[in-house]
């Protein structure tokens, strides 16, 4: 039932981004367009946006309406551009990316930066034009200013800087599990925060959600951690220690989502998931 869920959201989200990329392609530069759809729907689990959707299906207060998925297209197409820039030469000089070459080494340095800038800025284009007669336009603004809060220089971007000094400096566990949540549980957190803002939710579920999100994304970056062999992180966590941190961490994520009336299932085994993976 929840792998079929997962990837009834998962076909939806695609299907979206492609008919999304389809309806610009004739406002943007050919080469760039084609950098830009290379990276976005090369795959995925698409975990951001389904978050997103999964939330907000939970909380929803009022009518439903599609529009929901311009904020889920924007989840990912902010965290697409933080993987080809991640990839660049002059940052983590990687040549694949699931299990394809990396967009620069298809498109050149240039262009795939330039994909990057692209993605992100369209991510806002994509959320401001929502249908504020579907949506409060007050939770249009908060959630644009939740997303660009913790994807900018006070979150990812931060978090991005002090990755790439790991190989030079010797970080403690405080220290390891601050950049994983700025670097990769920001945008998760987001995720699940936007979703809560857009169905209405009110101040305490939100604060529920967000908590749920931030577990779970310090979680996903440890089982990354681990499933790419990172010996240095693992070892300030003590393995295997570090799988009871996974293990309260979920458990915290699930306890939280628990205060909240109504069906948390799906959310629930989704925590599950993504700790599953090594535990």
């Amino acid at each position: 039932m929840f792998a079929k869920k997962m990837e009834t959201y998962r076909k939806s989200i695609n299907d979206f981004l492609e008919n999304y990329l389809d309806s610009i392609k004739n406002k943007i530069e050919n080469n760039l367009f084609k950098s830009m759809k290379y990276s976005l729907l090369s795959g995925g689990k698409r975990i951001r946006p389904i978050l997103t959707l999964s939330v907000y299906d939970l909380l929803n207060k009022g009518e439903k309406t599609d529009e929901i998925y311009k904020f889920a297209a924007a989840v990912e197409m902010i965290h697409t551009y933080s993987l080809i820039h991640d990839d660049l030469p002059c940052m983590d000089d990687d040549t694949t990316r699931r299990g394809k070459p990396c967009n620069h080494v298809v498109y050149g340095e240039d262009i795939a930066l330039l994909a990057g800038d692209a993605l992100l800025t369209q991510a806002f284009e994509i959320m401001s034009s929502v249908n504020n007669e579907n949506i409060n336009p007050k939770n249009i603004l908060k959630s644009i200013n939740v997303l660009a809060n913790c994807v900018g220089s006070a979150g990812m971007i931060s978090g991005q800087c002090f990755d790439i000094k790991l190989n030079s400096k010797n970080y403690d566990k405080k220290e390891l599990l601050n950049i994983y949540n700025l670097k990769t549980s920001k945008l998760i957190a987001a995720s699940t925060i936007i979703g809560a803002v857009l169905a209405g939710g009110n101040n305490e579920e939100i604060s529920y959600i967000k908590k749920f999100g931030e577990n779970i994304g310090i979680v996903f970056q440890l089982v990354d951690d681990i499933l790419d062999n990172e010996t240095y992180n693992i070892s300030l966590f003590k393995n295997p220690n570090v799988n009871e941190l996974i293990q309260d961490l979920t458990y915290d994520a699930i306890n939280a989502i628990k205060k909240i009336n109504g069906n948390i299932e799906f959310l629930e085994n989704f925590a599950k998931f993504l700790a599953s993976r090594v535990i």
